[in-house]
């Protein structure tokens, strides 16, 4: 599973403007339409790019970037339960 984050970008220097938004779905799909209804815009006002990892909307240029899922922290001794128990040969 995938963790999206949106990030403004400057339009000229396509480096961070310090905007950034946290998106709970499930696809790039999603996010790119959650991200819309945040911004307010509709799909048809937005230039999205075809790799769809640039959207201009109002003049302003946003990247959605996709992480994993932090994994769960099991403790070692946890992990390890299964293989205390089996027999080497």
């Amino acid at each position: 599973m995938l963790i999206f984050k949106a990030i403004e970008l400057d339009p000229v220097s396509k480096q961070r403007t310090g905007r950034e938004h946290a998106l709970s779905v499930e696809s790039r799909r999603e996010a790119i339409d959650e991200l819309l209804s945040l911004l307010g815009a509709t799909r048809g006002a937005a230039q999205i790019d075809p790799t769809r990892t640039l959207i201009e909307v109002n003049a302003q240029l946003w990247t959605i970037v996709g992480f994993p899922a932090p994994r769960t922290t099991d403790s070692p001794s946890l992990r390890r339960a299964g293989a205390k128990h089996k027999r080497v040969r």
